[in-house]
């Protein structure tokens, strides 16, 4: 459910979240414009770096990326759109949605599942339980590993009928080992961004977002 149509319907918008992001990186909402932006930047990027074969690959990606994000409920995504020699390009995306459990299942019950299912809490940070998992897929025929990290987080004021689940893919070569200096670098920094999480009252935007 929206917060417009939570609104409509008489409830309390879910309060804004604010985090820091790698330097970089933007936050952005799950429109068109936002996706065309992505896509402009990174077919840029390619084109700089004489990469236009993997300018199929990349735009399938973004693409997707944005569809599910709608799909899911999505809030926002936060991703990389400038980088040079001193903010070296970090191969990952970020998406923001808001997760409720299944029906006839309580949040604290789902949370108790992930965690059976592997999910640890996020070092310290025990307000967030943290799954990981590694899969292959294929896209435009070409076969591609990902590395994606799930963080749940109850949302404030909801009696944790709600919770806001950040998404972290990974793309990376089908043979990348997982203690690939990258990857761990990877995971290392988006681990350490999403402990930074704070949330704002309800109305209030977050800083840095783009609209």
């Amino acid at each position: 459910m929206s917060d417009d149509l939570r609104a409509a319907l008489g409830a309390k918008p879910d309060p804004e979240f604010t985090m820091m992001l790698p330097d970089g990186w933007v936050r952005m909402d799950a429109s068109d414009a936002s996706r065309d932006a992505v896509l402009a930047a990174a077919k840029a990027r390619l084109m700089t770096a004489h990469r236009p074969d993997l300018w199929a690959t990349t735009r399938s990606t973004i693409q997707q990326a944005f569809e599910n994000l709608r799909k899911n409920r999505g809030v926002a995504i936060m991703m990389q759109l400038e980088s040079d020699e001193d903010r070296p390009f970090i191969p990952a995306s970020l998406t923001a949605a808001i997760q409720t459990a299944p029906v006839g299942v309580g949040m604290d019950d789902y949370v108790a599942h992930l965690i059976g299912d592997g999910a640890t809490p996020l070092g310290d940070d025990k307000r967030f339980v943290r799954q990981e998992k590694r899969e292959e897929v294929t896209q435009d025929g070409v076969r591609i590993g990902l590395t994606t990290v799930r963080y749940l987080t109850p949302v404030p004021g909801t009696k944790r009928s709600r919770a806001l689940l950040l998404t972290a893919v990974m793309p990376h070569e089908t043979t990348t080992p997982d203690d690939d200096p990258l990857l761990t670098a990877v995971r290392f920094t988006i681990d350490a961004h999403v402990s930074t999480l704070r949330w704002m009252p309800a109305g209030a935007r977050a800083a840095g977002a783009r609209p």
